[in-house]
């Protein structure tokens, strides 16, 4: 199995910043990537619902299984929480983030767990700092992964070219026949007029129906974020040539407005088999 070579360190700068907020006006011509870089490990957005996982994770083990631990990239794995829950589950896994705090605090958190657990299972946990919708991500070897989680990274990783080429670096980064699990913001206007409030108010800066602009206690912005329909998340995954198309819609709270309700869809899909890596 591809393990050293499933993934090349690109080293980031020390000096961070903490999270940064910036005039409302100005949120949509910003680069957000160069954001997530210097974004505060404390603000990192992270959901911790992750039974949908369990339905890729099933189909990765008995497809690839036999062989030894799969192998999962973890797209975005910011504090490495989704990370350590598959690699618990018997999967080897590289999370990759941009923001190179995020990595180092995923590193600390998971070392006494793969201490404990690597040596007798041959399983293997690590973390880079890589930038996932860069055009230089084949330093992730094409075809080294048997499954890859991306989990909320598609509603936050900027503007609406992105998104495509976030797919298309996930698609080739599976080995033919591998899985995608792919979690994302819904539009959810008719359960949360908040959220309908929001799209509404929101339009004039990002320019995009059903994108608005997370902000902080003190209204401040932190990063745009998008909602999704059903429909718009089926084209874009048929688009990047991923099939086996399953999208449930779940209504749950808010991964930041704790008091209040929103839809997520959770995608699963697959790179077809007879596809070169």
């Amino acid at each position: 199995m591809l393990w050293p070579e499933a993934v090349h360190y690109i080293s980031q700068p020390s000096s961070i910043v903490s999270a940064w907020r910036l005039p409302l006006p100005l949120m949509n011509q910003q680069d957000a990537r160069s954001h997530w870089q210097v974004f505060s490990v404390e603000a990192i957005p992270t959901k911790t619902n992750l039974a949908p996982l369990d339905i890729v994770m099933a189909d990765i083990m008995a497809t690839f299984g036999d062989a030894g631990p799969p192998l999962v990239l973890d797209a975005g794995c910011g504090l490495g929480v989704v990370s350590r829950f598959v690699y618990s589950k018997g999967f080897s896994v590289i999370g990759v983030d941009i923001n190179q705090p995020a990595v180092e605090h995923a590193r600390q958190s998971s070392a006494a767990l793969t201490r404990a657990s690597d040596a007798p299972s041959g399983k293997k946990l690590e973390f880079f700092c890589n930038d996932i919708l860069s055009s230089a991500f084949p330093s992730i070897v094409a075809g080294a992964f048997d499954g890859v989680i991306c989990q909320l990274v598609i509603s936050i990783v900027g503007p609406g070219h992105d998104r495509p080429a976030l797919l298309a670096n996930l698609y080739t980064a599976l080995r033919p026949g591998g899985y995608l699990y792919l979690s994302a913001s819904g539009v959810s206007d008719d359960i949360n007029q908040s959220y309908a409030e929001l799209y509404r108010s929101d339009l004039e800066i990002t320019k995009e129906m059903h994108t608005y602009v997370s902000r902080d206690d003190q209204g401040r912005g932190l990063f745009v974020t998008h909602h999704f329909t059903a429909e718009e998340l089926s084209q874009l995954l048929l688009n990047a040539g991923f099939i086996d198309l399953r999208i449930d819609k779940k209504r749950e709270t808010s991964s930041r407005r704790k008091t209040q309700s929103a839809y997520f869809f959770y995608c699963y899909a697959r790179k077809p088999v007879g596809t070169p890596s």
